[in-house]
C-alpha cells in the first residue's frame, strides 16, 4: 500500500505558538484518508517542521501503508533528510534520528521539495491547530484501526451518523472570504468522513459544533463557519 504525505509545521515567533498539518492520500485511489493539524505548544520553525514530518509518518504506519511519497515546503529538512545537509543543531538531531527511524520501517520512501503555494492544504491545518491551540483529526481510518491517543479523535464516534449539510448565504455571511471558500449551493453528505470539498474551516466547525455535541433525538440544526461566517444548515439522514 502505497501513500503520498503533504505536511507542513510553523511557529508564530520562532520560536513562539507552534503546529503542524497534514494529509495523507491512498496513492492507489487518489482519496484523501487522513487530515491533521496538532498543536505543538512553543517551539521553533524546524523543529515544528520535523514534527509535522514525524506525526505524518507515525499517521501512515498506523494506517498500515508501506511505501510513502513525502512533499515538504521545508527545503532545509528534505535536504537533511536526503543526506544533502549535516544536521548541527543538537535541538534537531534527535527528531532527525526519530524521523529516520520512521522512515527505516516503509519499504520504500523518497520525499521531495515543493513551493509553500502548492502546500496550502498542510498550512491551513497547522494554522487552525495554532488558531485553537487543540489538535484536530479528520480520518477514514476504519473503525477497528487502533488510535495512537495522540489527539482527540472523533471521526470513530461519526462513523454511526449520516447527516447533509447545506451551506447558505445570508445578511451576516462572508463578514470575511475563506481562501478556500466552498460551494454556496453545495449539498454535503457526511458520515464516516468528510466530504471532498467541504473546507477545513466549515468541517472542523462541523465536528467542534455540530451533530457530535447535539442530543440523539435532534435531527436538524444550524451552524456557522468561523471563517466566512456562512451558515450551515444540518439534517439528519439516517
Amino acid at each position: 500500500m502505497r501513500c503520498t504525505i503533504h505536511f507542513d509545521g510553523g511557529s508564530r515567533g520562532n520560536p513562539g505558538p507552534a503546529g503542524v498539518g497534514f494529509i495523507i492520500t491512498d496513492t492507489d485511489t487518489g482519496h484523501t484518508v487522513y487530515e491533521a493539524g496538532h498543536f505543538l505548544g512553543k517551539c521553533t520553525n524546524n523543529v515544528a517542521e520535523y514534527q509535522g514530518l514525524i506525526k505524518s509518518l507515525q499517521a501512515a504506519l498506523e494506517l498500515r501503508f508501506t511505501e510513502v511519497d513525502i512533499i515538504s515546503d521545508s527545503e532545509l529538512l528534505v535536504r537533511q533528510i536526503n543526506g544533502q545537509y549535516r544536521v548541527k543543531s543538537p535541538h534537531l538531531q534527535p527528531l532527525y534520528n526519530q524521523a529516520n527511524g520512521l522512515l527505516r520501517q516503509f519499504t520504500t520512501w523518497q520525499i521531495k521539495h515543493i513551493l509553500r503555494t502548492n502546500n496550502h492544504r498542510a498550512d491551513e491545518l497547522a494554522n487552525l491547530a495554532m488558531d485553537g491551540k487543540s489538535d484536530i483529526v479528520l480520518s477514514d481510518r476504519p473503525a477497528d484501526m487502533p488510535s495512537t491517543g495522540t489527539a482527540e479523535e472523533v471521526d470513530d464516534i461519526a462513523i454511526s451518523i449520516r447527516w447533509a449539510a447545506r451551506l447558505t448565504s445570508d445578511s451576516t455571511s462572508n463578514k470575511q472570504r475563506c481562501p478556500t471558500a466552498c460551494s454556496k449551493d453545495g449539498l454535503y453528505h457526511i458520515g464516516p468522513t468528510m466530504p471532498d470539498g467541504l473546507c477545513i474551516h466549515a468541517a472542523a466547525a462541523i465536528l467542534s459544533n455540530g451533530p457530535l455535541q447535539w442530543p440523539a433525538s435532534q435531527r436538524h440544526g444550524q451552524i456557522r463557519c468561523p471563517v466566512c461566517q456562512i451558515k450551515i444548515e444540518m439534517s439528519r439522514t439516517d
